[in-house]
């Protein structure tokens, strides 16, 4: 019993993160993170789909998710902001590592597509304190992966997204 204990508390840690990732699709926006700005490599930063807008709009509603959590417990306002964080940091990154592999924005990236998000909010968990097991991590990232690619796919059928990844 106590697995699905864990498994519950860290789905309640996760969950402003999810929402956090989520937002951006809805939101949008025009002004790219990388402004233009290109690597060594010649190659954009992160792509013209990261966006000032969606990454404030993401830390936000990730941010507010945690400030509704934490009416149930309430150091989930802080933790809310700080997996938001981490989730789009995440999401930075992974963008950041397919245009290195020459991928444009959009691409499919299976796994890094999925699990960006949540490698970011773990990792911003860890700085924050907290720490699991390894075989709890495994199932909250197939879950967490899960569950990206179903609402991706629910995006997709609604028009929000070009692509269901």
């Amino acid at each position: 019993m106590a697995v699905v204990g864990d498994l519950i508390e860290g789905l309640l840690l996760l969950l402003p993160a999810m929402v956090a990732n989520a937002t951006p699709v809805v939101a949008g926006g025009r002004t790219p993170v990388d402004m233009g700005l290109t690597f060594l490599d010649g190659r954009r930063l992160l792509g013209k789909g990261k966006t000032w807008e969606g990454l404030f709009a993401g830390i936000a509603a990730g941010t507010a998710a945690g400030a509704l959590l934490s009416l149930y417990r309430p150091e989930l306002l802080f933790i809310g902001f700080g997996v938001s964080v981490g989730a789009m940091t995440g999401d930075l990154v992974a963008s950041f590592i397919k245009r290195r592999f020459n991928m444009e924005s959009g691409a499919p990236a299976p796994v890094l597509d999925q699990l960006n998000f949540y490698v970011g909010a773990v990792v911003a968990l860890y700085l924050m304190g907290y720490q699991f097991t390894f075989s709890l991590l495994v199932i909250l990232a197939i879950v967490s992966g899960s569950l990206h690619l179903l609402t991706n796919i629910i995006a997709y059928i609604l028009g929000w997204k070009e692509h269901p990844w």
